[in-house]
């Protein structure tokens, strides 16, 4: 369907395109509108969830968006025409210094992008949690994952009461290192369309495990840059321990569907550090609140 589409689409848009290829396996494309010469970059979305989200993020925060459209070819796509900002990959090696910018252009996501109409809030985790479980094929990764959701679930008044309390950030939902760019010669976030209702803390996950390894002088800097412009972390330690539990669950879940060994290791060690925390805590009262700098720390030794 990818050339069938492209034709398409340089038909529809009176544009000649060139396919992108990209990691998140979206059908993307640029080029240039003979119209008007615009540069453009087309991105075509199978979910209309994504599309909205995709679309809503981009029009709080720059002017990109030129066009949208809604095709079947033969099912039902979902078309996005925007400005092209010809975005460059992060070549140099990851220091503190550019962790702390990530930090920054994070923390600025997260204070400037407000909640939108349609926007994922995603409010039932450890209803949520349990159903994912119940779709493992492996028994023995079911049975640990089931363990665990016991656990959380004797402290399921404090968790949810701590939840609801903190989870009004609007979330970018696939923060790493491939969704940092070189724009105009400056480091800039893309790609939205997971965007969500959460903690803010969720956004760190799966780069301080996936891409910064949890070396602790990257999520220092991180850390740094991200609460220079004053926000903070307000979670327990209990409940960031149980967001690495939810972060944890959807990578085994996808790494059953689809054969990815790195991140499979990335998932298994986040459950790692759920159930060292869980054993060395075993009288936790999840009231006691903390940053999480101090968890952090404690985690990575």
């Amino acid at each position: 369907m990818p050339m069938e589409l492209q034709e398409f689409l340089q038909t529809k848009l009176l544009a000649q395109l060139t396919p992108i290829k990209h990691e998140s396996l979206n059908n993307t494309f640029f080029g240039v509108r003979q119209k008007d010469h615009q540069k453009i970059f087309v991105k075509v979305f199978t979910q209309k969830g994504k599309f909205l989200t995709e679309k809503a993020v981009n029009e709080q925060l720059n002017s990109r968006v030129l066009d949208t459209l809604e095709i079947k070819l033969p099912e039902k796509l979902f078309v996005l025409v925007m400005t092209d900002i010809a975005p460059t990959d992060i070549t140099c090696q990851l220091s503190p210094e550019l962790a702390e910018k990530m930090g920054e252009k994070l923390a600025d996501f997260h204070e400037h992008v407000q909640p939108f109409a349609g926007i994922y809030r995603n409010n039932e985790l450890l209803a949520k949690a349990e159903y994912d479980i119940g779709t493992f094929s492996k028994l023995s990764m079911k049975k640990r994952m089931l363990h665990l959701l016991a656990v959380f679930k004797e402290e399921e008044a404090e968790l949810s009461k701590n939840l609801q309390a903190h989870s009004k950030t609007v979330l970018h939902g696939d923060v790493g290192v491939r969704n940092y760019q070189i724009v105009n010669g400056e480091l800039a976030l893309i790609d939205f369309e997971r965007a969500r209702m959460g903690v803010n803390y969720q956004d760190f996950i799966k780069l301080f495990y996936q891409d910064f390894r949890l070396a602790p002088d990257l999520i220092a800097a991180f850390l740094h840059g991200y609460q220079s412009s004053g926000l903070q972390v307000e979670i327990s330690q209990l409940t960031q321990v149980f967001l690495i539990f939810i972060t944890a669950i959807g990578i085994v879940r996808y790494t059953e569907k689809i054969t990815d060994p790195d991140f499979e290791k990335v998932g298994l060690k986040m459950l790692e550090t759920v159930e060292q925390f869980l054993n060395n805590n075993k009288n936790w009262s999840g009231s006691e609140s903390t940053k999480e700098t101090n968890l952090l720390n404690a985690l990575i030794k």
